[in-house]
């Protein structure tokens, strides 16, 4: 049963990207087939689902235990930390982090999973932490990724090296590595990194009802 629905999944997205209307962006079909093995990786496991912002997500509405961290690296960290102090002994729990991402590549709204993270900070990279699988690269930076917080410059060359910006994601890859501890990543674009977050609680809400069919729709 489960290999007829991951079948009949994979048929459906790739139709999904050969109808395109002309009008709108065209979907890339690999990154909608590789968040589709990410559903199916997490199938029957013991997932943990950790975001940054209650507004990207609805804890009652979707399969796995929420965990709401706050924004940045060091509030991720120190969630991670306390959460895994009150784990009962013997679990073998799987991270899931979601959220939303500026980026250059992608259109507002697609979901994007995430295999290579790097930390950003004063001096911009210091490490970069990568996990099995086919996703994209994460520069988690201690501010939003615009021209707001970095000269236009900066912002060009750096969203010609990385694929998305957040300010988390690396926190839970640093945690996961040390811990040994399954993590998988998946990041919805929010914005183009052109300085226009006015309405980026807007598309929170937009995000929050596309992750939490996601993640519905790939439970058992």
């Amino acid at each position: 049963m489960k290999k007829t629905l991951s079948i009949f999944l994979g048929v459906l997205l790739l139709l999904a990207c050969k109808s395109q209307n002309a009008h709108v962006e065209p979907v890339d079909c690999d990154t909608m087939i590789a968040v589709n093995q990410v559903l199916e990786e997490l199938k029957g496991r013991d997932v943990v689902l950790f975001v940054a912002d209650g507004d990207e997500i609805s804890p009652a509405e979707v399969p796995f235990p929420v965990v709401i961290t706050g924004m940045g690296k060091m509030r991720m960290f120190s969630a991670l930390v306390k959460w895994r102090e009150t784990l009962p002994e013997g679990s073998q729990p799987v991270i899931l982090n979601i959220g939303s991402a500026g980026s250059a590549k992608y259109p507002i709204g697609t979901i994007v999973p995430c295999t290579r993270f790097f930390n950003g900070g004063c001096e911009l990279v210091h490490d970069c932490i990568e996990v099995q699988g086919d996703g994209a690269s994460v520069f988690s930076g201690d501010y939003f990724m615009s021209t707001q917080t970095f000269s236009p410059e900066q912002v060009k060359l750096l969203s010609q090296q990385y694929d998305l910006f957040d300010m988390e994601a690396y926190a839970v890859a640093q945690f996961c590595k040390m811990y040994d501890i399954p993590f998988y990543c998946l990041k919805a674009v929010s914005d183009n990194l052109d300085g226009n977050l006015k309405d980026w609680r807007g598309i929170l809400a937009d995000i929050r009802v596309q992750f939490t069919e996601l993640l519905n729709s790939g439970k058992e």
